[in-house]
Parts: structure tokens; sequence; C-alpha cells
């Protein structure tokens, strides 16, 4: 984040940076943040919470190698911690998945 100099203020007003979309913009209005004009796409959020499922699994896998071949390079409840957090977003995945078909079911059986 950059902070402001004392040489960036002029005549009274000062540039803000506007980081939540619950922020009032220049227009006093509240609304999504500004962005460099690409739009993301279903696709892109699913393949970003897809990805973070697998690190977390990565990480809980590799704390675990790390525990069982070196067992003073982590502490025991970072291995816990790891596990659990990985085996909570592949279940979370896993139920949101699961709803969605379950949506299209009963959009498709609708008479």
């Amino acid at each position: 984040m950059d902070l402001l100099s004392s040489l960036s203020a002029q005549g009274g007003q000062i540039e803000q940076l506007r980081t939540d979309p619950r922020h009032f913009d220049v227009n006093g209005k509240m609304g999504p943040l500004a962005t460099d004009g690409t739009k993301a796409s279903f696709q892109d959020a699913m393949v970003t919470a897809m990805e973070g499922i697998n690190a977390d699994q990565i990480k809980a896998t590799d704390l675990y190698q790390r525990m069982i071949t070196d067992p003073n390079s982590v502490d025991a409840h970072d291995v816990t911690l790891a596990g659990a957090q990985a085996q909570m977003s592949l279940n979370l995945a896993k139920n949101v998945i699961e709803r969605g078909v379950q949506a299209y079911r009963d959009i498709i059986n609708m008479r």
C-alpha cells in the first residue's frame, strides 16, 4: 500500500485509494471497485477457488511429509491446522458443487 507524502497534498484535497466496495467513490456512490476494464467470469472465479483448494491440499501434504521425515522441523499444531483447513476447503467445495448440480437438476425437472 502506498502511503501519501505531504508533497502529494494539493489544495486541500488528497487522492485516496478506494479499497472496499462499501466506500464512497468520487461521485458519492457506493458500488463495485474500478478495475482495469477486464471482468472476471464465473470460470475465472471457479479456477481461482480450485487453485486455492489445491494449494491447501499441497500445503497439508508437504507438512505431513516434513513431519514424518524431520519431526523437529514442523510444529504438530501447524500440521493439524493445515490438515483441518485442507479438509474443510475440500468439503466446502464438494458441497457447493453438489448444490449446484442439484439446482441444475431442479431447473431441468421444472415443468
